[in-house]
């Protein structure tokens, strides 16, 4: 049995989403409660500025925490920290709110922790499911072929935004530089590098509700950008170690 799970969501403008997700996902993880596989549990949303009538429909929800994030500007990576930070479980696991990823499947991530082989765990989403689009279906499949040749990786999705980790990763989390949406892939990158096994799990995607928050263009170029600078700090950690 796992003692304690925390479910982070961030949230800008899902209005649209939200009564449909949040509920889901409440009843999924009482389904866990109920049956045995987690002794506890929090659902943290995280607002990210939004504009809509997100933060009134959340605040319908009593079970569930509303944390924002700090500062000026916004971003997911961003709002995935300061969920993070505000969260007290022995486990930290993120979904997004958009209706893509499904709640019931948190099921498969506690019985892959169950098996105590990873305390990295990361759903992974295949080309065909209904909610990946041509053009995002082509940007996934490049990012997965760069870094199985730079990183050795074994996933067959590098981006993906359903994940379940162990609390002594935290701290290496926290520290990832990056606060948009290029988050996801530079914590693939930063949990290869330090050689920790990554279990991969299929996953269903679904259409999203809502308008989607990805450009193609600058968010694709953003995550390209991530994988090639990692490795060039790699080639040139690996030439200084030779000296």
């Amino acid at each position: 049995m796992i003692q304690s799970l925390s479910i982070i969501m961030p949230c800008f403008n899902e209005q649209e989403a939200i009564p449909n997700v949040l509920p889901r996902t409440l009843q999924s993880l009482n389904d866990l409660k109920v049956s045995g596989k987690i002794k506890d549990f929090e659902l943290i949303v995280v607002n990210d500025k939004s504009t809509d009538k997100s933060v009134e429909q959340i605040k319908k929800f009593k079970n569930v925490k509303l944390v924002h994030t700090n500062g000026t500007g916004r971003g997911y990576g961003k709002a995935l920290k300061e969920g993070f930070k505000a969260a007290q479980s022995e486990w930290i696991g993120f979904l997004d709110m958009d209706n893509s990823y499904r709640p019931e499947d948190l099921p498969l991530f506690i019985d892959e922790i169950d098996k105590g082989q990873s305390d990295f765990i990361m759903g992974q989403r295949s080309l065909a499911e209904q909610g990946m689009s041509f053009t995002r279906g082509i940007g996934n499949w490049l990012y997965v072929v760069l870094s199985r040749w730079f990183y050795n990786s074994y996933l067959s999705d590098v981006c993906s935004g359903y994940r379940i980790f162990h609390r002594r990763h935290l701290g290496d989390i926290l520290n990832i530089e990056e606060d948009g949406l290029n988050f996801s892939i530079q914590l693939t990158l930063e949990m290869i590098g330090q050689k920790n096994l990554i279990a991969p799990i299929p996953i269903q995607y679904d259409e999203r509700l809502g308008e989607s928050k990805l450009s193609v263009l600058s968010d694709g170029l953003a995550f390209l950008k991530v994988i090639l600078t990692a490795k060039l700090r790699q080639a040139r950690a690996f030439k200084h170690s030779r000296v």
